[in-house]
């Protein structure tokens, strides 16, 4: 079980995930950065791949820095990011196109 400074941790990073526009993607290392976590890439991608499958965190947003979709759920936030009108082409997405924060 977490203590309470790791869920906060992990609250705040789910804000920050929560706060990326629809249509519109960023890095584990840009949402590790926005939410003050610099250099937690590979923590952003752990707490993100433990969501349960049912959640309203948009964890389909966040891809590898060259816009690779790197979860485990690859067909699934290919689909959603589709739906939101992003471009996928063999699993990866144009950052300069659809980066959060610009």
């Amino acid at each position: 079980m977490p203590t309470d400074s790791e869920q906060e941790a992990r609250d705040r990073l789910l804000l920050t995930v929560n706060s990326i526009p629809r249509g519109r993607v960023s890095s584990f290392g840009r949402i590790a950065e926005a939410a003050g976590f610099p250099r937690r890439a590979r923590w952003v991608g752990r707490v993100l791949s433990q969501l349960p499958a049912d959640t309203s965190i948009p964890w389909h947003r966040v891809l590898g820095h060259n816009g690779d979709i790197t979860c485990p759920r690859n067909d699934i936030a290919s689909d959603r990011l589709t739906k939101e009108g992003v471009a996928v082409h063999d699993r990866k997405v144009d950052m300069r196109k659809y980066v959060w924060p610009g």
